[in-house]
Formats: structure tokens, sequence, C-alpha cells
């Protein structure tokens, strides 16, 4: 079976990813009694994908839970629907997510390319990072391993020199561990299909498109 690729996935692929991903976390709340098959020979190849869940409480958004597969071990339909329920359900960072925050919450999946390791010296990285287009793993031994998806660093104004420390903190290294020649470095791209509203319109964004919030929260 093989991969999908980004490109080839147009809004109505993206659609029908986030349809797959609510549905999933529907029937596991028991909001849904039969999910609807959704035929599509793109979602039937195998893929990478993360899913994103956001709280809107009037103009403001908190994630709610992020989980995905950076191995393509499924049609991508199944790794939404999968990373969906995770995401909901089985972050550690949250509590199980309830039919009362359901109505309130907004999908987003991000489809990625298949990671790559960045080669060249380590003090050169900052340079082979590309903000806006990359998004970063960083893996040390079997025990640290830490990814951001590429529109974390737009979301939070970073450089490529900070996007890199902050993958260290999220693999529980320290920032400068990129540094490190037993550190393994990976960049991916990806492209991002997300709810204006929970339930509502899907659009698809490049992470280059995704605005810095410190800025919006400046003007």
């Amino acid at each position: 079976m093989s991969l999908v690729k980004i490109e080839d996935l147009s809004l109505e692929e993206g659609k029908k990813l986030v349809k797959i991903a609510r549905q999933a976390i529907m029937l596991k709340l028991g909001l849904l009694k039969d999910k609807e098959d959704i035929f599509d020979d793109i979602i039937n190849k195998k893929g990478l994908a993360f899913v994103t869940l956001e709280t809107k409480t009037g103009n403001k958004y908190s994630l709610r839970g992020c989980i995905g597969y950076v191995e393509a071990v499924a049609p991508i339909k199944d790794i939404v629907a999968n990373a969906a329920i995770a995401a909901a359900f089985s972050d550690p960072r949250f509590s199980p997510l309830t039919k009362g925050e359901f109505k309130n919450v907004i999908i987003e999946v991000t489809v990625l390319t298949k990671p790559e390791e960045i080669s060249g010296t380590k003090k050169d990285l900052p340079k082979l990072v590309t903000v806006g287009e990359d998004g970063l793993i960083i893996e040390k031994g079997i025990f640290h391993s830490g990814l951001l998806l590429p529109q974390v660093a737009m979301e939070y104004c970073w450089d490529s020199e900070t996007f890199l420390a902050e993958t260290c903190l999220k693999a529980g290294l320290t920032p400068d561990c990129w540094l490190d020649e037993n550190v393994k470095v990976k960049k991916f791209h990806g492209i991002i299909f997300r709810e204006l509203d929970p339930g509502s319109e899907v659009v698809m964004i490049k992470p280059s498109e995704v605005k810095c919030k410190l800025l919006e929260e400046i003007s």
C-alpha cells in the first residue's frame, strides 16, 4: 500500500478526515450510534497524521489534546480515527473528554510527510530548519523523544533555534540538546485541515499561514 502525499490532498479529502475524527469521538462518547462509511482512494492509502483538539470559549482557544502517529502503520483514515480517540481520551496532560465539553471542541487534522533526519553539522542546524515549513522530532536513545508540529513555531513566533530548543524540552532534554552528537534531529512537512468552529466549516491551511498568537494579542 502506497503512502499518501500531502500534495495530493485537497480540501475535500481534508473534510473527510476531519469528519472521520469527529465521528470517532462521537461514537466513543455515545453521541453517535453508527459511523458513516467514507470512501476515498486517497485516504485509503497509508499515512501519518496528528489530531489536535482545542476548546473554544468566546474568542479564546485552549489545547484539549494532541496525539498522532509518525509511522505509516495503517490507512490514514484509520490513523486519524485512532489519533482522535487518543487525543480525546488518552492524552496524559488532560482528563478524558466529556460529552459536555465536546460541543465546544474544534478538531484539527495535520497530515505529515515521512520524517527525515537532518544531515549537516550540529552548529548549522538552525540554518537547516525553516520555520513555517518544517516540523521537528528530537530523539536520544529509547527514552527521550519529542515532536512539535510545523504550526507550533508559527503560533509562538519562534525562530529556528528557539524551535529546536523547545523540541528538546518536549523530549525531556536540555534546550541545547540539539548540539549533542548522540541526538537525532528529524524534520517533516505537514498540511492542516481545521474546523473554523466546533463541527462547522473545514479549511485547509499551510503551516506558513498560521498566525502568531502573541502578535494577535498585541493587535
